[in-house]
């Protein structure tokens, strides 16, 4: 198709000598060489242009749509690039055979020939084609082996193409997806009419060298997931990869770097000048301008050349510039993204930073304080299509013990929680903690957490950097039973006592109760359990040493004070722990 579209707009120019008052010139192509794309659909692109030896004007195409203030050139020359819509045939002369039949016949009557080893087939064409069939929609699957199989054929109105099959419109609205690995033959009438369509060229004056132009669009998204496997031959491993989405075009053996981070862009979702479809007036409205201020400003382009020189890739020098996010454009006041060179970011990494992970590419484009750069190497995706991409591993220490999280038995004012009176079993959770591997951030996505490769479970994971610790609920802990017992001493004696609260006499009881935990372990190991307790009062001297007190914490206030104390513990194998414990509670009237 590539190869069909150069001829046939270069047979357009040399037919016109109107476009842009240029003939002759060459028709080049502009391939998308760098995609850094973020989870919103923003997309870098960088696409990569080699122009004539002569210096002559030439033209490439392509539907380049940059947001405003965002399309850069990257070139050591003063290079200018005009847009211009042209209107060109599309199916004429001897070139027809060289286009796809989908594209070829689309929206013209045709008949399809294809095989199927579907039985009685011919009764269902016929069904389809009835009334009864109306509007409705058939995908004939490809037959599974070429033994059996039987050419049917079908008229109708060619569509075009949906993924890998045909489509076929017949005559009561109904239609067959048709594969087109099944089909033999198409035939149409697409030399009836002459069919024109407009696209976009692109003319290039003052280049000689080959060259860059980045912008910021729309249309790759991406999204990760993780995945950590606990006890996978006595190691722990944490894996990501990218789920792709590709409404952009196709791509063919292009560089692809995931993005995430919240960078300042203000003009994100405005379309450039330099985008034909839409007006001065929407262009300056979208901005904020008015329609008061001046639309153009000249620029001499030999005089004040806006195009940085950077080294490029392919040139047999490593580039100094980022490809992310506007990397090379750091003067670009819009866009308010800086990226720093390799040297910097390296000083801004923690001291403690883990290598790169195995099977990620180590560009350099993976670190970056506040925004993410991850490159997963050159890929190629049909436009509409999605891909999954393991992106590497890494094995990760990981700290896993239930935890156990009792709240206060009593409200502020010391009147116990009705719900909590008495006694109960506790729901205790088996969580795991550990510290991210790689180094770059693991981002926003979804985790899932395997033993023995089963499930045991998957939350979302918010933005974790690297080295960083973070702490998650794996499941409940079913084979841990934990119960909460409290009640007032009837032997001490109740105090009744006033306090002033605001201004106003609150009288009260101030109570002793006395607390019991039971912790029982059903498992066949031992199990670590981290406790919180939280009571409303003043606790008495605590059972657990201050050195074995993993936190412990006061909140001060005018009726009782909260006190929370955490601690941990190892419960033996089908064994039970109690715990007991004393406070002082004032119980308001």
């Amino acid at each position: 198709m590539k190869k069909y579209f150069d001829r046939f707009v270069v047979a357009a120019l040399a037919a016109s000598a109107t476009l842009f008052a240029v003939e002759k010139e060459e028709i080049l192509p502009a391939p998308v060489k760098a995609l850094d794309f973020f989870k919103t659909g923003l997309t870098v692109v960088r696409r990569q242009i080699n122009p004539p030896e002569d210096g002559k004007p030439f033209y490439f195409s392509g539907e380049i749509s940059p947001a405003y203030g965002t399309f850069w050139i990257f070139s050591d020359e003063a290079v200018t690039i005009a847009a211009k819509e042209e209107t060109v045939l599309t199916n004429n002369g001897p070139l027809m055979a060289d286009i796809p039949y989908y594209l070829r016949f689309k929206g013209q009557v045709g008949r399809v020939w294809f095989k199927t080893d579907l039985a009685n087939f011919e009764e269902t064409l016929k069904w389809l084609a009835g009334g009864d069939a109306a509007e409705q929609f058939l995908t004939v699957p490809p037959p599974e082996s070429e033994r059996g199989a039987k050419t049917y054929k079908a008229d109708g109105v060619i569509e075009g193409r949906s993924g890998q099959d045909l489509v076929l419109r017949l005559a009561n609205k109904a239609a067959l997806r048709i594969p087109l690995e099944s089909i033999t033959l198409v035939s149409g009438k697409e030399d009836q009419e002459l069919k024109k369509s407009k696209i976009k060229l692109w003319r290039v004056s003052g280049a000689k060298k080959p060259f860059f132009i980045e912008y910021l669009t729309s249309g790759m998204t991406w999204a990760p997931s993780y995945r950590l496997e606990l006890d996978k031959d006595g190691k722990s491993y944490l894996s990501m990869a990218a789920d792709l989405r590709n409404d952009f075009e196709e791509i063919k053996d292009t560089d692809l770097t995931l993005v995430s981070g919240q960078p300042t862009l203000q003009f994100k979702n405005t379309a450039s000048l330099l985008d034909l479809r839409i007006t001065p007036e929407s262009f300056f409205r979208s901005v904020g301008w008015g329609f008061e201020q001046p639309i153009v400003r000249k620029l001499d382009y030999a005089k004040r050349p806006l195009n940085k020189p950077v080294a490029m890739p392919g040139a047999g020098v490593k580039a100094k510039a980022s490809y992310g996010a506007m990397g090379a454009a750091k003067e670009s006041a819009a866009m308010d993204v800086a990226m720093a060179d390799e040297e910097v970011v390296a000083e801004e990494m923690v001291a403690d930073m883990p290598a790169a992970a195995a099977g990620f590419a180590d560009t350099g484009k993976e670190q970056g304080a506040d925004i993410s750069y991850v490159s997963i190497g050159k890929h190629s995706l049909e436009k509409g299509a999605a891909a999954h991409i393991p992106c590497g591993t890494a094995e990760v220490e990981v700290e896993r013990k239930a935890e156990w999280k009792i709240e206060p038995r009593r409200y502020l004012n010391g009147v116990p929680v009705p719900e909590y009176e008495g006694s109960g079993v506790q729901t205790l959770y088996d969580t795991l903690s550990f510290k991210n591997p790689f180094s770059f951030p693991l981002t926003e996505g979804a985790m899932e957490v395997t033993e023995g490769g089963h499930i045991y479970s998957q939350s979302m994971r918010e933005w974790i950097n690297p080295g960083q610790k973070v702490s998650m609920n794996l499941t409940k802990a079913l084979s841990l039973t934990g119960k909460v017992e409290e009640s007032v001493d009837k032997k001490a004696k109740q105090v009744k006592r006033r306090k002033k609260i605001d201004g106003e006499n609150v009288e009260g009881y101030e109570k002793k109760v006395n607390g019991k935990l039971t912790l029982h372990n059903y498992r066949g190991t031992a199990a670590k359990v981290k406790i919180t307790l939280n009571v409303y009062g003043d606790l008495e001297k605590f059972a657990i040493p201050e050195d074995k007190l993993v936190e412990s914490k006061d909140k001060e206030n005018d009726l009782n004070t909260l006190r929370e104390r955490t601690w941990e513990m190892e419960v033996p194998a089908g064994g039970e722990e109690v715990f007991e414990y004393h406070y002082t509670v004032f119980e308001a009237k």
